[in-house]
């Protein structure tokens, strides 16, 4: 089992280093006949790319590391 979430986190790990419009055929040509394989890491990327990066910068009116 463990190996399946560890392909699963290369396999999302490096889609993520592609262009959003080129994604499909990289899942398609890794994932193969695995249909199951395949939702989980399109709902993964999916889910990521809804987030943005809303965790790299910091919040209006905190106070910055370099005031400490």
């Amino acid at each position: 089992m463990r190996g399946d979430s560890d392909d699963e986190v290369a396999i999302f790990t490096e889609a993520l280093g592609i262009l959003a419009q080129e994604r499909d055929a990289f899942l398609e040509r890794v994932c193969g006949s695995d249909i199951k394989l395949r939702s989980r890491i399109a709902a993964l990327l999916r889910a990521h790319d809804r987030v943005g990066d809303f965790l790299e910068e910091q919040p209006a009116g905190a106070p910055s590391s370099e005031s400490n």
